[in-house]
């Protein structure tokens, strides 16, 4: 009866342009879409992307060549003037003649070239590009692995309010059904008037609670859409077919590094980090060298062909030591104390990793064995009320005692249908765990 129900709602879900409609039989069919659609795995791949790129950038910064090219033209409208001894130009010995030296125009067309031969910072940063790829490649895996457990929780939310739904309907049936041999004691002059309004109020508080219900759906279904980012337009339907009673009582659950990995990939880069400052205060060795062509010329132009060019070259090494400013020691302080931070939240993390194994076992153990009690529970409660409403109807028992034994039929079954889809849900948990590391 109750599967048929279920076909009932999901139909109802259904109705609508069946191009625009997606139905999801299982929670791994939900996960391939959402991984085709969620924005924020797709923005993780952008940053593999990024970090591989900065890999390469890296790579360059180890010899960091600079350099320059450029043509001048100079135009010098007051040429400097520079004394010489007099009896150079047959002058008085021990007196000094003004004479202006240069050329009014100059084009020179100069190269410059520096490459570091001796670079620690760069092949630091080379290292730690490295580490940021991993980490990038990891930390994709952890979104992956919480937008998975996120959309677990809301699938099995909306699979838990649509079997709430399919008894909440069979509910209303039964309370409508009280309510017609209410009426009709109260039409044979065997009761009050004041119990048939108990009956109608049971009715429709029950009719009620479906009508809320079906609210909730729509909005789980709005929440799901937010966290696979699904377009507004776009219509999605949970037609769950996974058994709520068929689980496994002691399911393998594998130890799952994954957050671990990145803790320690944070730690290393932390590391990195720190010494890519200390080496920044190292000692670098460069190679430099130039090369000039100038063509002087006193006519004004910028190339004059009867005039030559004149060549003149350089080369050397140089040592450069830098001074360490505030700035640079405080930078390095706190990369130090970071990556002692970070060094901390590792261990803290190994610890956790090793717990969780019997925190995902421990919380599917109590959320089976509660399914399993509350399901003996609602047999029970369920038998209770059908005695309760066959003496009703005899009149050895009252209304009030007759819709307390409903109530208690009904939330043993809401207790029953939400404590199974926790274990369900419980055993989704691990399957992702073993999955995604």
């Amino acid at each position: 009866m109750k599967s048929k129900i279920l076909l009932v709602i999901i139909s109802f879900f259904l109705s609508g342009p069946i191009y625009s409609q997606k139905v999801f039989t299982s929670v791994d069919s939900l996960w391939d879409y959402a991984a085709s659609k969620s924005i924020s795995i797709q923005s993780g791949y952008l940053k593999v992307d990024q970090a591989k790129k900065a890999k390469l950038a890296a790579i360059l910064s180890i010899p960091d060549p600079s350099g320059d090219t450029y043509l001048s033209y100079t135009h010098n409208t007051k040429l400097a003037v520079n004394l010489f001894p007099a009896e150079t130009f047959g002058g008085e010995a021990g007196t000094y003649k003004e004479v202006k030296t240069g050329v009014p125009y100059v084009t020179s067309f100069v190269r410059t070239l520096n490459v570091k031969l001796l670079n620690l910072e760069g092949w630091e940063n080379l290292k730690m590009s490295k580490l940021n790829i991993k980490s990038s490649v990891s930390e994709n895996r952890a979104t992956l692995k919480a937008l998975f457990e996120d959309i677990a929780t809301t699938y099995y939310n909306i699979v838990s309010l649509q079997e709430q739904l399919a008894s909440t309907i069979q509910n209303v049936t039964a309370s409508d059904s009280l309510l017609q041999i209410t009426q009709n004691k109260y039409n044979a002059g065997f009761i009050k008037q004041q119990d048939v309004n108990s009956a109608n109020i049971n009715y429709l508080t029950t009719k009620e609670s479906k009508n809320q219900i079906e609210f909730l759906i729509k909005q789980q279904y709005l929440a799901l859409k937010v966290l696979c980012d699904i377009p507004e337009q776009e219509d999605i339907v949970i037609a769950n077919k996974s058994s709520l009673s068929d689980l496994d009582i002691n399911p393998f659950v594998e130890l799952n590094n994954l957050a671990l990995t990145n803790s320690v990939y944070k730690e290393k880069i932390a590391l990195s980090t720190w010494r890519q400052q200390k080496y920044a205060q190292a000692p670098s060795i460069s190679f430099f060298q130039s090369s000039t062509s100038q063509q002087n010329n006193t006519r004004g132009r910028l190339f004059d062909n009867s005039v030559k060019w004149i060549p003149s070259s350089y080369l050397g090494l140089k040592l450069s030591l830098p001074l360490p400013s505030a700035n640079k020691m405080s930078e390095m302080s706190k990369a130090k104390y970071d990556y002692l931070i970070a060094k901390k939240n590792t261990e803290q993390q190994k610890i956790q990793s090793e717990l969780e194994v019997d925190k995902l076992r421990t919380a599917y153990d109590k959320a089976l064995s509660q399914a399993a009690s509350n399901k003996q529970i609602f047999l029970l409660r369920k038998e209770n009320y059908g005695k309760y409403l066959n003496q009703y109807k005899e009149g050895l028992v009252g209304l009030e005692q007759t819709i307390d034994k409903f109530n208690e039929m009904v939330n043993s079954n809401y207790d029953l249908v939400s404590s199974q889809v926790t274990a369900l849900a419980a055993r989704t948990k691990i399957d992702i765990n073993n999955r995604i590391k």
